[in-house]
């Protein structure tokens, strides 16, 4: 079996073609339900989030698996195959296992070291149990990733102090206006990122903070902890024009805010500046408000300028937490490797010693007279011979090279020893109580 990682993400595709790839979490057991029903995939799961879509693929077959994965890219964008085969990137097995452990981690994040990003990939494989798309070998490689993740951040110091995106727009918005002392900010959406945001906003000097939801109740949860005033979307045009900051992040699938809601609001603002930050993938904030004199608009993609200057300080624990996953992903490859070359080493061994023993029966009806001691012998003679003839055989099936030469070797193996590969009774209860894994980080 083979695992493969077919997606885009920050830095291979804008925000333009990602938020057409944007996946509603209702919609995702049924398209990995629909992945697994072509004859090439045995597991799915699927991770998408603001900066990334990517689907992670268990296949006897990774030419067929990526093909179908590309298909699926291309409806859902809704673009040809040929427009975006250029943003994305398909990852086989040990580069799969790498991407995954590294995605987790934080080190393949916008905002390097990142914390928010392994809840993501924890919500995936949940999502894949939910379908029941994940099957021996994703458990496997998704319990290993948040040991993979954890031992980086523990072992090093890139999750500690830790930016994110909802910083990083706060540090833009300083750019913009200086202090930020006695500043008015309007949250769009109440989830965990406008939380973070309104935390940093809160330590720069804000000093009125609006929370606007859909929901009504959860607006005021989050507008109770800051001490700030909780809004319906409905009642944005009644104190738009009070926002210095806006920064929203919903999970809208169309533009929250319009040229039109925002061209009144600049009006009674007489001239003074409005910040507007978009965080949220399908964007929330219409593009053309940026023509709106005094209204200046970002959106996730500008924060890759205030990122850079960030990491630099950290990209020396990155590389320590590297050379950490690197020592994770080849024990991981080294039990997928002996997922196919286990189970046939047992079935060769088993049937050399039937042949060894039935051998031995019919040359003792000539060896009659033989003492205890000298059939020990006899025996330890036979054992040791077809050790010695097998010997080669065993070790290049421990060895396997990942590719068509490793598949050709295992087939070659099993028919000169007409050896079915043994099924391990563990790996099979495994197998029957994966749905009942649960992520462990």
């Amino acid at each position: 079996m083979r695992i493969c990682h077919i997606g885009l993400n920050y830095k291979t595709a804008p925000v333009e073609l990602r938020e057409r790839l944007a996946v509603p979490e209702a919609d995702i057991r049924g398209i990995l339900q629909a992945k697994i029903t072509h004859s090439a995939i045995r597991e799915a799961s699927l991770l998408a989030t603001c900066n990334r879509v990517e689907m992670t693929l268990v296949t006897h077959d990774p030419d067929a698996a990526i093909a179908v994965a590309h298909e699926w890219f291309a409806e859902k964008s809704g673009l040809p195959l040929s427009e975006i085969i250029t943003h994305l990137y398909a990852f086989t097995t040990d580069e799969s296992i790498r991407h995954l452990f590294a995605v987790a981690s934080g080190l393949d994040s916008l905002v390097l070291g990142e914390p928010q990003i392994l809840g993501q990939v924890k919500a995936s494989y949940e999502f894949a149990l939910e379908a029941k798309t994940a099957g021996h070998i994703l458990h496997r490689l998704y319990q290993s990733t948040f040991a993979a993740a954890k031992r980086a951040r523990s072992e090093t110091s890139i999750g500690r102090q830790a930016v994110n995106i909802s910083s990083c727009a706060v540090e833009l918005a300083k750019r913009i206006f200086g202090d930020l002392s006695g500043k008015t900010v309007l949250l769009v959406g109440a989830g965990e990122m406008a939380e973070l945001a309104a935390t940093h906003l809160k330590a720069n000097g804000c000093t009125e903070i609006l929370v606007a939801n859909r929901t009504l109740e959860r607006a005021r949860v989050l507008a109770v902890k800051f001490e700030g005033h909780a809004l319906t979307l409905d009642q944005l045009p009644d104190y738009m024009d009070r926002a210095d900051i806006v920064i929203s992040g919903t999970g809208a699938s169309t533009y929250v805010l319009l040229p039109e809601d925002i061209k009144p609001a600049m009006e009674k603002r007489g001239g003074q500046p409005m910040f507007l930050v978009d965080i949220a993938v399908p964007r929330d904030i219409d593009p053309r408000i940026a023509d709106i004199s005094g209204a200046y608009v970002y959106d996730i993609d500008d924060l890759q300028q205030v990122v850079q200057g960030n990491q630099q300080n950290r990209e020396r624990e990155a590389e320590q937490a590297r050379v950490l996953l690197e020592e994770e992903a080849l024990s991981f490859s080294t039990w997928l490797k002996s997922l196919e070359s286990v189970p046939l080493i047992r079935g060769i061994q088993q049937q050399v010693e039937q042949a060894r023993i039935e051998e031995l029966e019919k040359a003792q009806r000539y060896l009659k007279g033989l003492n205890d001691e000298q059939i020990e012998a006899v025996e330890r003679l036979s054992k040791a011979m077809m050790k010695r003839f097998i010997h080669p055989t065993m070790q290049t099936l421990k060895t396997l090279p990942d590719d068509i030469e490793g598949d050709l070797l295992m087939g070659a193996a099993s028919r000169l020893f007409a050896a079915q590969p043994l099924k391990d009774k563990k790996e099979k209860m495994g197998k029957d109580k994966g749905s009942d894994e649960h992520a462990s980080g």
